[in-house]
């Protein structure tokens, strides 16, 4: 009966232990951002700059593999879209919170329409 009850008691902390995680991780990353971020702001430019030629350069790659695979534009359209945000974002001297995720989030569209047109459709 004592065993139960301390299997009981042990899921009951494993639960709370993730559930307090989960508002930890968050929390941290909030954290990180804003501890971070003037550092990014001081060097905006090379930060930018860096970012712009990355994802223009992977944007570029996606409408190569597209294109090869006979892809409609309007699948290009999302990719191009997303490339012209964050640099429109960039160049508008938003913060540079903004600009990082937009440049992550134009990286990840164009690779994932570039990996799956090379997987479904070479």
């Amino acid at each position: 009966m004592k065993s139960n009850a301390h299997l009981a008691e042990n899921i009951t902390s494993l639960h709370h232990l993730k559930a307090s995680r989960k508002v930890n991780i968050s929390t941290s990353i909030a954290n990180w951002i804003t501890r971070n971020e003037p550092s990014w702001e001081y060097n905006r430019l090379g930060i930018a700059s860096t970012g712009i030629f990355i994802q223009v350069t992977v944007a570029g790659l996606m409408i190569w593999v597209l294109g090869m695979c006979e892809a409609s534009p309007f699948v290009f359209g999302t990719g191009i879209l997303f490339a012209f945000l964050a640099d429109s974002i960039a160049f508008a001297q938003a913060p540079m919170r903004w600009v990082l995720t937009m440049i992550i989030l134009s990286i990840i569209v164009n690779l994932f329409l570039t990996i799956y047109y090379l997987v479904n459709f070479m």
